[in-house]
């Protein structure tokens, strides 16, 4: 075992020995955020194909076991601030380990068969087995097409690769803190943008720390994929974070960071103390805070949520009495933000595009091919600045997509060829698994 890999499993251990009951909130966090660095010790052995350490497979083991004691009852587990108690619901943090764990003990000399993988993702569709492997059988044609572009009779030209996260490439979580990726959806990934593309970037609307991206992520963040936050407005670039903050003022950056400061003393306050795990929690971008104010679950009742709306909106008065630097944006029924005042035209993931291809010194346009990948309307904008740039070669992939969103994606692609439709990330992961094994046959 590695040193990184002896320090996670003994920090681990230090952690979940310290408090059993794992019943606060922060160490409950901390908790995982540690069993994490045992996935990204994993990913990597896996990534090297070498055996991987039982004392880290035992850590997921571990966690599981204290994730599904008698405190958690469907799913459900009481938890306590300093101030109050709560529920959370951790279903999507235990079917994650459950996942690991099942395709973990299929996982010998060094590799592990696709059809394994597929033979225990197909149990968890949201639809049905039978459906897992009917998507799985269009993606893979369809992700063909994609890698096949490169070949000399063709664009002859490795395409690119732009994914959103949340809901696209890793199922949403009742809570973003911890959102955490699973081992097998890393590999699959890093994997793919590895042997199929020449660029390679995850777009996220949430931070890149604080939670955020690079905390949640099993994937080497220096490795086959690019990290940005903020809608692209901030990227993890040779180890370091790189901000795009042109159009916002001086002072609206110094009204966002006393505007958390004051949701940092609102958090403390008795029943408001659980919103710091609601959804998206606190969340401080580049030119916004975003406010998760009801879970996927609906577990904040209605009431409680409002109050707390208000208490923000009192908290901006006092930041910006004059209305003139912060907007209040009920943005989504899981969530609002606080917005700074910009100049010019709006930021959106299309702006995030073009900027992850000029900072690395490349081009949506042909030839080659853009691959993005999405699921919500905000993930629209890309494929629009993708098909400006690239008419004949923009493709996407969306997850769960709503009736409007199919017919947005179609209508603006023009070829429902280059358009797949899915209904679990697992299905693209299943996909990049299979294709990563023909080519490892055919070399």
């Amino acid at each position: 075992m590695t040193v990184l890999e002896a320090n996670s499993a003994a920090s681990f251990m230090q952690i979940s020995t310290s408090d059993a009951n794992l019943g606060h909130i922060d160490h409950f966090k901390q908790f995982l955020y540690s069993m994490q660095e045992a996935r990204r010790s994993i990913v990597k052995c896996i990534l090297e194909k070498v055996d991987v350490p039982k004392d880290l497979i035992l850590v997921l083991e571990s966690t599981l076991r204290m994730l599904t004691d008698s405190r958690t009852v469907g799913f459900q587990r009481k938890m306590r601030t300093q101030f109050d108690t709560f529920t959370l619901n951790i279903k999507d943090e235990i079917i994650g380990l459950k996942k690991d764990l099942e395709i973990l003990s299929r996982y010998k000399n060094g590799s592990l068969e696709a059809s394994e993988l597929e033979t225990v993702l197909a149990n968890f569709h949201p639809i049905s087995p039978e459906k897992f492997v009917e998507e799985l059988d269009a993606c893979c044609s369809f992700l063909v097409d994609y890698v096949e572009s490169a070949q000399p009779e063709r664009e002859n030209r490795k395409p690119l690769f732009i994914t959103d996260w949340d809901g696209t490439m890793k199922d949403y979580c009742s809570q973003y803190a911890t959102n955490l990726q699973p081992i097998y959806s890393a590999v699959c990934m890093a994997g793919f943008a590895q042997e199929f593309t020449r660029l390679a970037a995850v777009l996220t609307a949430g931070p890149l720390r604080g939670p955020g991206i690079l905390d949640l992520t099993a994937l080497p963040i220096d490795g086959p994929l690019l990290f940005s936050g903020s809608w692209g407005r901030e990227w993890w670039l040779d180890n370091h974070r790189v901000v795009q903050d042109e159009g916002i003022s001086e002072e609206g950056i110094d009204a966002l960071e006393r505007m958390k400061d004051e949701m940092g003393i609102l958090l403390k306050t008795g029943e408001y103390s659980q919103f710091a795990l609601v959804g998206s929690g606190v969340q401080r971008k580049v030119d916004r805070l975003t406010l998760g104010v009801q879970t996927v679950c609906g577990h904040v009742p209605a009431a409680l949520s409002e109050r707390y709306q208000e208490e923000v909106r009192e908290r901006m008065h006092r930041v910006d009495p004059y209305n003139q630097i912060l907007v209040f944006d009920p943005s989504t029924e899981l969530e609002v933000e606080v917005v700074a005042h910009s100049s010019g035209s709006v930021w959106n993931k299309a702006n995030g595009v073009s900027r992850v291809a000029e900072i690395k010194g490349d081009s949506l346009r042909a030839p080659g091919r853009v691959l993005v990948c999405g699921d919500t309307m905000s993930d629209v904008p890309m494929v629009q600045q993708a098909k400006h740039e690239n008419p004949g070669g923009v493709m996407a992939l969306f997850v769960r997509p709503s009736e409007k969103i199919r017919e947005s994606v179609l209508a603006v692609v023009g070829d429902p060829t280059r358009v797949c439709f899915i209904s679990s990330p697992d299905v693209f992961h299943a996909a990049a698994a299979r294709l990563l094994e023909t080519k490892s046959e055919l070399d």
